[in-house]
């Protein structure tokens, strides 16, 4: 059995391997004919510069998406921590009376305070009245509490708008962040859809193209056997 029947012509294979070929062996014309065995050695020799150029270009993909993370990328902050520290004695003094101020013990206290003030002022159980009917002195108390306890408790409410500006402002910000980061899956997977996959089943093809070459090959020896 002459061991030429079984040869291939260089321009019967792929175009790929055809310029993987030429550019190793510049000299082969197209009519050049290769032995199975050769075949075999110059695909694998392609799927390893295939590999190689991909796992160079996920490095080159990776190195280029971490980048363009770090140069969007936005500090995320502990806003209680840079909050408290810009806090004054005064403003602690705020949100501490407007707390009290808006709570169920102020309220029940308040009303027993009022209701001890009235009865013994109109009674006289305990000691001489020094605030008869209509409750002069009371009016007065409650008028300078109020006059008192309002600024107070607006402090405490401008105090809490800035904070609510901040934490938008900072909302805002991780927003962007997740926006940016989505984008940047959004582009991994594409090129993992446009290339990666690709790539695997063109490996895959190459595969199964030795095997039959090999495959032919072992029949080859066998018949010359």
């Amino acid at each position: 059995m002459n061991g030429t029947e079984n040869n291939l012509k260089l321009k019967d294979l792929e175009a790929e391997l055809i310029q993987f070929i030429q550019a190793k062996n510049p000299t082969y014309p197209l009519d050049t004919e290769l032995t199975l065995q050769q075949i075999l050695n110059y695909r694998y020799a392609f799927i390893n510069q295939l590999l190689n150029d991909e796992i160079k270009a996920t490095e080159t993909f990776n190195e280029n998406y971490h980048k363009e993370i770090e140069n969007k990328k936005f500090q995320t902050k502990n806003l209680n921590k840079s909050f408290d520290k810009q806090v004054t004695f005064g403003d602690k003094v705020s949100d501490k009376i407007a707390k009290f101020g808006g709570s169920w013990p102020f309220i029940i206290s308040f009303i027993v305070f009022l209701a001890l003030w009235i009865i013994l002022n109109a009674t006289g159980l305990l000691f001489k009245p020094f605030d008869n009917y209509p409750f002069i002195l009371l009016n007065l108390a409650l008028s300078c509490l109020a006059a008192l306890q309002a600024p107070i408790i607006m402090m405490s409410q401008n105090r809490q708008s800035v904070r609510d500006r901040i934490e938008a402002d900072n909302d805002y910000e991780i927003n962007i962040k997740a926006e940016i980061e989505i984008d940047s899956l959004h582009q991994k997977m594409d090129y993992l859809m446009t290339t990666k996959w690709q790539h695997i089943i063109q490996l895959q093809q190459l595969q199964i193209e030795m095997l039959t070459l090999l495959q032919k090959s072992e029949e080859k020896q066998a018949n010359l056997k």
